[in-house]
This record gives structure tokens, sequence and C-alpha cells, in this order.
């Protein structure tokens, strides 16, 4: 077991930061706390072999302008974190088995009229070569990638008996022209489209119930303010009688809108309803709060405070009662994001000088520490399956989004160019059902 300290500064918090309102009280010392350090190239969750062979083309070539179905599936299971990919050209059954393939995944593509394919894919049992799911797909190409995840969680549902996340997506913000705009892309990364256009700064996107849109920061006002954008629709502010809000987050039962505000100088969270526009302060307390998260069902809220004396991560109930604290190791632990099981959160925490994700338990118990010695890595937000936590990190220079398992293992960067930071994950979509 590995103990760790962590040294205080400040980092993310950017807007709290800039104001000048937060986390100033000096810092207090902790106990030294057991944590586990888990190295990025080991997965300690169990994978199922699984075999991908190419799909069958028409004689005729076909320009492909992204990548082949099987390489989308291959891609799928690989990030997926439930699976290990045995590639073959071809059915072969001795490979199979010796790599304990049960299943195998293949298809057929056919050129249609104009841009279209069609596209059938099947899962087979390898012994057999029974059909365990069919389906087909007719697609312009540019949508050949949705169709591909979509056939994937159902090979997800009838393998694992669960809800895949190859159909979810990804909001982030991402640097363009020198701004910060608020993007949304397909879970690998793909399928990119830009929400916001401002001059001015977008940030901290999170998604309205049922994935209608997004709820985000912009700084037009030359003061950090809500904004809500349903997708197809037009941009409209959020409580413009408080002067500063931020930090949004979606309750995922009711839809109502928990963030914070600053207002002479002190942070307090705030409770909102997007539609008739009303807002209420959520909890009395005297420290500052910010960076809310509500639990899969709204029974409780994360948050984090500077009760501590410097950012600590605590938890309440959804009534603003039955408040404490979660994080006791170390002095600057920040915006946590709750497991869709509830039993765990990922937070990141400072390690001398350099930001780290970890998770915990509720009571603060079983610390993993899931990145180490790669950058600064922040913004945890966790797939709604809750096998995968997607977030930033600038290991590789510039801020990117990565993807990993939930236990840090299979770290695969879904982004390339620019400055992309502050993901957040969508919720499935009802109708993948």
């Amino acid at each position: 077991m590995k103990k760790k300290t962590i040294a205080f500064r400040f980092s993310t918090l950017a807007i709290s930061i800039a104001l000048g309102v937060m986390f100033l009280l000096p810092s207090l010392s902790f106990a030294a706390i057991d944590t586990i350090a888990v190295d990025v190239g080991i997965s300690v969750f169990k994978t199922m072999p699984i075999g991908i062979v190419p799909f069958t083309e028409p004689k005729e070539n076909i320009e492909w302008i992204e990548e082949k179905p099987h390489q989308i599936l291959t891609r799928d299971a690989n990030l997926s974190g439930r699976f290990e990919v045995v590639a073959s050209d071809k059915f072969n059954l001795a490979l199979f088995s010796r790599k304990h393939v049960k299943h195998y995944v293949t298809g057929k593509v056919t050129k249609q009229d104009g841009n279209n394919l069609r596209v059938d894919c099947y899962l087979y049992i390898a012994q057999t070569k029974d059909m365990l799911v069919g389906e087909t797909y007719v697609v312009p190409q540019q949508e050949l990638r949705r169709a591909m995840h979509k056939f994937f969680d159902l090979v997800i549902k009838r393998l694992w008996g669960e809800r895949g996340v190859a159909s979810t997506k990804l909001a982030y913000v991402s640097k363009m022209d020198g701004i910060k705009q608020v993007v949304v892309s397909d879970y690998d990364g793909y399928h990119r489209s830009q929400i916001t256009r401002d001059t001015s700064i977008s940030m901290m996107p999170v998604w309205m119930k049922g994935n209608a849109g997004l709820v985000y920061v912009n700084f037009k006002t030359h003061r950090p303010r809500l904004y809500f954008k349903k997708f197809g629709g037009v941009e409209q502010p959020l409580f413009p009688f408080l002067d500063q809000t931020y930090s949004p987050a979606v309750n995922p039962v009711t839809g109502e809108l928990l963030f914070s505000s600053t207002v002479d100088g002190k942070t307090d969270l705030y409770i909102g309803n997007m539609s008739s526009g009303k807002a209420r302060k959520f909890a009395y307390l005297k420290s500052n709060q910010t960076s809310p998260a509500w639990s899969p069902y709204a029974t409780e809220v994360l948050f984090t405070s500077d009760r501590g004396g410097g950012p600590q991560i605590f938890v309440m109930g959804k009534d603003g009662s039955d408040m404490r604290r979660v994080t006791f190791m170390g002095r600057y632990n920040e915006r946590a994001s709750w497991s869709p099981e509830g039993d765990r959160i990922a937070y990141t925490s400072m390690d001398n000088g350099k930001m780290n994700i970890y998770t915990c338990a509720l009571d603060g118990s079983d610390i993993v520490q899931l990145t180490n010695n790669a950058g600064n890595n922040e913004h945890p937000t966790w797939s709604p399956d809750g096998k995968l936590i997607a977030f930033a990190s600038n290991r590789g220079g510039s801020y990117q989004i990565y993807i990993m398992r939930k236990d840090g293992s299979n770290v695969t960067r879904i982004t390339n160019s620019g400055e992309n930071t502050s993901p957040t994950w969508s919720f499935f979509y009802d109708d993948l059902d």
C-alpha cells in the first residue's frame, strides 16, 4: 500500500479563484490514509474475449470516409472495458478456441442507391455458428459509425445483460480560434458538433434531463452566468437576477438545477427551476460551496467546500441536511462525480503540484488512485454504465479528452486537436431500449 500527501495550491476552480472568493483559509494537516495506486496498463476487472472478423464487401470498391465496420466495432470493444478483442481475417475456430472466444461478430456490406450502404451485422456463437443477434442498417456512409455503435450496444445487451455506452455522447469545452466553446461528440470523439458560437468564453457544460440540451456558463456579460440551449433551439439565460452563477448540476429525476452563486464575496449553492426561472438558496452554510453533483436517484448531493480550511468534498441530503465530509486525505480535493451505482465517487486531488484522479467509497474509505506521473488529470465524469471514466489531461502537452476503465486501465485519447477540457457524459438514450 502507498502512503500519500498532497501539497495545497489553487487549480481548476477557475471561476471561483478568479473571483477571489474561495479556498483562501489556512490549510489543515490530515493524517495520511492508505491508498491503492493502480498501474494504468493493467486491469483488475475481468474481460470477455470476443472475435471480430472483417465484413464482406461488394466487388466494386467502397471509398471509406472513416473506418470500416469491423474497425469501428473493434474500437467500441476496446473502449467498453468489457472485452478483449481477438481479431481474425476470417472465421478461425482454432484461433477462437485457443483464445477462449465463445462469440464473434462479423457481417456484410452492400451498396444501395445514392450514398447509402446496407450493413448486415451478426453476433455468432463461435463453436456452432448459431446466430445470437442479427441487425440490418441502411444508412448514408457518414452515419455508419452510429449504426455500428447501436449494434455494439445490442451485443453488450445480449452477452452482458446490461446497457452499453457506444451510443452515448460527451459534451466538453474546446478552444476554437482562441475562444473556449461548448461542443458535443459521440462518446469516442467522432462527429463533433459545436454548440456555442460566442466571442466570449463558454464552459462547464452539463446535460439536461433526457439529453434534451445543455446547461453551461458564459461570460458575455463579463460575469459568469448560466445559460441553457435545447438541441435545435436557441440559447436562453437562467436566473439573471443573480449576479454570478456557475457550476451547474442537473437533477436526474426532476430536471431542477443545482448551482453556485456568489453574492457579496460568499459562494453558496442554489436550486432553481429552469422552466419557471425561480431559484432559492439550497443550503445555509458558513463555508463557501461549489461543484455540486446529484446522486443517481437525486437523494443526496456532493459538493466542494472550504469548510475544512482547503477544498474538500462533502455530501448532504437532497434537502441540505445531514452534511458530512467525504475526503480527508490531503488538502486539495474537488469536482466529485457520482458513479451510476451510487457507491463510489471520482474526484480530482493534488499530488506534489500535479492533479490526479481518484475514486473512493462514500465514507472516504477504499481510496484508489487512477492516474499517476502523467501530467495533470482533471474533471472525471462517469459513463452511464459505470464502467468507464472520461477526463481531461495535458499528459501529451495540450489538454485533451481521455477515456479509461474505472480501475484506471486502458487509457485512450479520444480528441487530438486544439485544447479540450471539462468532459461530461450524457445519460442513456431512452430510444435505444
